[in-house]
């Protein structure tokens, strides 16, 4: 398998892939692509695909990389898509590798559910003895993380005494604070977050995701994960896995459907009665306001134990191939069963 990088309106040759052992061999796999990236123009993709094919040698499948950011794009619009490139790679298979956890149940052609946050290469795992009481990393500035750590800060049901946490309240980039009112449909957000700097953190952390487990907040007696979609457009990524990896009692904010497709996977995610979703976020309130110290965050944690070393078993981390881990029998026969439909 090759993998290709689409960067300034061409192909570049990148690292080989990390899953790319349970793929058919004689493939092509093409990230950064505008099924995810929605600042990619279509028609440059398009063109820089046809000047590919003439460069390449005939390959039996041609896959999309739609793992590792926000999949927006309708049904209707993946199989338009599709069908454009199977005009470009004419006699190649397309199919779309997607880590949206609806696409776990749509049974969508060319278009299969594909864990890529348990296949991910992530560092040796250190641990660190439990301490604090609440953990909160919160990189880049989405809605949902903004929104959550704004009502969290507001009401003092987090602080820097007894918890671990980060949040950005600004871009990295534009360094402007996010048209809230716009986007979610509130009149009084914008004006709201302005009271908070740019950047809060209790351990400056470079913003960097290292994919480790090394971030104090990864060793609290509760971890709150903020995953990267928090509603019908969930996916489940590396931040789920290190919540799995580092053996924490979590509450993960994102979709039911993320939930759903964990427990199909053969996991145990549910640590609590409820969970944030879409801008509900009364669930991750609740577990700061009747869980006000270390301790009693740490003897919950105790409390489910159970749960948090089958998770961790389960993952399989570092265990040999892929279709030798346990979660392998929930997913590969999924898998194939999609490719051979092609």
């Amino acid at each position: 398998m090759q993998a290709f990088n689409f960067e300034n309106n061409q192909f570049v040759l990148s690292t080989e892939y990390a899953a790319e052992s349970i793929l058919p061999s004689n493939s092509i796999i093409l990230h950064r692509t505008p099924f995810t990236y929605t600042h990619v123009h279509w028609d440059d993709f398009f063109t820089a695909c046809r000047g590919l094919k003439q460069q390449i040698s005939s390959v039996d499948w041609v896959f999309i990389d739609a793992c590792w950011d926000p999949f927006r794009l309708t049904n209707q619009q993946i199989q338009q898509a599709r069908q454009r490139l199977g005009e470009i790679f004419a006699g190649s298979k397309i199919c779309v590798l997607s880590a949206k956890a609806q696409h776990f149940y749509d049974n969508l052609p060319g278009c299969v559910y594909f864990p890529l946050f348990l296949m991910m290469r992530y560092p040796e795992l250190n641990f660190s003895p439990k301490s604090g009481r609440i953990g909160c990393l919160n990189r880049r500035n989405a809605p949902h993380r903004v929104w959550l750590m704004h009502h969290l800060l507001r009401q003092q049901l987090i602080d820097p005494e007894r918890d671990i946490y980060s949040v950005m309240f600004k871009g990295p980039f534009d360094d402007a604070y996010i048209d809230f009112d716009h986007i979610v449909g509130t009149k009084w957000f914008n004006e709201a977050q302005c009271i908070w700097p740019a950047k809060i953190a209790t351990h400056d952390d470079g913003g960097i995701n290292d994919y480790s487990i090394n971030h104090p907040a990864w060793h609290t007696g509760i971890v709150i994960i903020t995953e990267t979609e928090p509603g019908v457009d969930t996916i489940i990524s590396e931040k789920t896995a290190k919540g799995f990896l580092s053996k924490s009692c979590f509450s993960v904010y994102m979709g039911e459907v993320g939930y759903k497709v964990l427990e199909d996977l053969g996991f145990q995610p549910r640590f609590f009665p409820d969970h944030a979703e879409d801008f509900n976020i009364e669930s991750i309130l609740n577990i700061c306001q009747f869980i006000t110290t270390e301790r009693q965050a740490i003897e919950y944690r105790h409390q489910h134990l159970d749960k948090i070393e089958h998770n961790f078993k389960w993952f399989g981390f570092n265990q040999g191939d892929f279709s030798s881990r346990p979660w392998w029998p929930k997913f590969g026969p999924k898998l194939q069963q999609a490719l051979d439909s092609l």
